[in-house]
């Protein structure tokens, strides 16, 4: 399996290059405003190459492993579409409505798609995510994750950096409980780190909506697909994406109960000051990186191996991002 994922990694990179340059042809670029983390004019889409080598590696998959049929079109038919949706807005954009609309339609798409065995490890419990009282809540929290990650895609390799340590964290979790390597996981941190080495700073290409809607829900879906295969509680995968999910929710409740335009663009999420301030967007994405391994992975790891916990145990993961964002002043208008 080594060589296959430096094939697909390679692959995603060439790509990526590819991309890159259609997107400069075609004036796809993001122009540095006053509410850009960005200084220079760079193009966008190169995500395009994302969903491009995940539907191949899906396909790979799917004839190595027919068993796997099931998962791999529930995670990656929806995310597809959502993706090349995306990239039609990356190049014109499409009202928030619309936008909002299609979000929430691939997400209905995904639990459509579940296995109808399929069921979610919560504190000591298995849920089936498609039953009628858990749809609600389970298409709102896909619908939002879709969003935030989009929201956090605002500085160089962020993105594509936490969706590497969701997918890896969870196969950590997953070696720990006894199993080997999954390949839907392993193969998906390969394509999405050959786009990184573009995306590191500075910056060749930006993932763009295409990357960041597509990888919002391919991750919602991994979340449900270990949960249900490896019966990892889903509190884990929550608390591994801890960095994104505190960072956006708290920045628009903040801009909400202020009563600011909180549907307008704006920097003032704590990653965006923090980029600021030190000057450096890659200094933020390394010290992400570090909470990401060396506190949000082990406070995973004991949350799967006390699942009536997880609650509590993400309350705990959020305390330090808590307080930086405090410190920051993070959504204030100050920071704007």
């Amino acid at each position: 399996m080594a060589l296959e994922l430096a094939l697909f990694s390679a692959l995603c990179w060439l790509l990526s290059h590819a991309v890159r340059s259609y997107a400069i042809k075609a004036q796809v670029v993001d122009i540095p405003g006053e509410r850009s983390s960005h200084s220079q004019i760079t193009p966008r889409g190169g995500g395009l190459a994302i969903v491009i080598c995940a539907c191949l590696l899906a396909i790979y998959l799917a004839q190595q492993d027919p068993s796997m049929t099931a998962w791999l079109i529930a995670i990656f038919f929806p995310a597809s579409a959502l993706g090349l949706f995306s990239f039609v807005d990356d190049h014109r954009p499409l009202s928030r409505r619309l936008r909002m609309l299609v979000h929430m339609s691939c997400a209905t798409l995904f639990l459509y798609l579940l296995p109808t065995t399929s069921s979610l490890q919560i504190a000591s419990f298995n849920i089936a995510i498609n039953s009628l009282w858990a749809l609600p809540f389970s298409l709102i929290a896909i619908s939002w994750l879709i969003n935030l990650y989009n929201f956090m895609d605002g500085i160089d390799g962020i993105a594509a950096s936490e969706a590497i340590c969701l997918l890896l964290g969870l196969q950590i979790i997953i070696t720990a409980n006894g199993a080997g390597f999954d390949q839907i996981l392993m193969g998906l941190a390969a394509v999405i780190s050959g786009f990184l080495f573009i995306n590191w700073a500075p910056a060749k290409v930006f993932m763009g909506d295409i990357g960041s809607c597509f990888l919002g829900l391919v991750l919602a879906a991994i979340a449900c697909y270990c949960s249900d295969r490896y019966h990892i509680s889903l509190w884990s995968a929550i608390i591994l994406l801890t960095t994104f999910i505190y960072d956006a929710s708290w920045t628009l409740l903040y801009r909400i109960l202020s009563k600011q335009a909180w549907n307008e663009p704006h920097r003032s999420h704590s990653y965006q000051i923090l980029s600021r301030r030190w000057e450096s967007h890659g200094k933020v994405v390394c010290a992400m990186l570090a909470v990401n391994t060396f506190w949000l992975l082990p406070l995973a790891m004991l949350a799967n191996h006390y699942p009536a916990w997880g609650a509590a145990i993400f309350i705990l993961a959020c305390l330090p991002f808590a307080t930086i964002g405090h410190k920051l002043k993070a959504g204030h208008k100050t920071q704007l």
